[in-house]
């Protein structure tokens, strides 16, 4: 455990999957000796085996809070809680919860537009603008946003997912040049396809989509990010 990292606190969205990257964001936090602040939609009780094993296995404090990342009024309650039992606030925030959907660009409904630029871009913005102010304050901050390499080319099936992470990447330039000098950095990280449940939605509606095997849609898809 990284010693130099105890008191600190670190709250990850999206973490309440044990083989989702959130959590194995949590855990790495965790063994570097930070207070882990899970969240996500899912009841407590579902989340405390991951919780517990969070404290038991690094010896941290862990806890767990329920926000839906549509609803501004639930991200400010979170925000909120987080203020009572840490009065100075979070000292990393990482923005890493995401839905996706595929779809033909005529055919996409708008409110899946709505669901997926909400968590993937404007709950980035809620949450750091209620948390940034105290790690400024306390000049020392990381803000990691978990973009995607989607922000750094396009798909014909999945616009919305596209779109918000192209504006995260935005978010996070603005939010850099903001803290520029304060001790508080914030950056984006791109990943490609990873084995996670999202991932795994998207390849398989890609797969129904197409008319063809889930294999084939991801050698697709992956071929296709390497392409562009």
């Amino acid at each position: 455990m990284d010693t130099g990292n105890i008191g600190k606190v670190a709250l990850i969205t999206g973490s309440a999957s044990p083989s989702g990257l959130g959590y194995a964001i949590a855990k790495v936090l965790a063994k570097n000796g930070y207070a882990i602040i899970l969240h996500d939609r899912l009841d407590a009780t579902e989340v405390e085996p991951l919780r517990e094993h969070l404290e038991k296995k690094c010896q941290v404090k862990a806890h767990y809070l329920r926000a839906n990342l549509l609803q501004r009024s639930e991200i400010e309650e979170m925000c909120e809680k987080i203020k009572t039992m840490y009065p100075g606030g979070v000292d990393v925030l990482v923005n890493n919860a995401g839905v996706t959907y595929n779809v033909k660009l005529e055919e996409y409904p708008p409110q899946k537009w709505d669901e997926t630029i909400g968590v993937h871009l404007t709950a980035p913005f809620d949450l750091t603008r209620l948390l940034l102010g105290d790690m400024k304050r306390k000049g020392w901050g990381r803000i990691i946003n978990i973009s995607s390499v989607r922000s750094r080319s396009a798909s014909s099936t999945n616009v919305s997912y596209t779109a918000a992470k192209h504006g995260l990447n935005g978010l996070t330039k603005s939010t850099a040049m903001s803290s520029y000098g304060t001790g508080v950095t914030c950056n984006a990280i791109c990943p490609a396809l990873m084995e996670t449940k999202i991932a795994k939605d998207m390849i398989g509606s890609i797969a129904e989509m197409q008319g063809i095997s889930f294999e084939e849609a991801e050698v697709k898809e992956t071929f296709g990010i390497i392409m562009q």
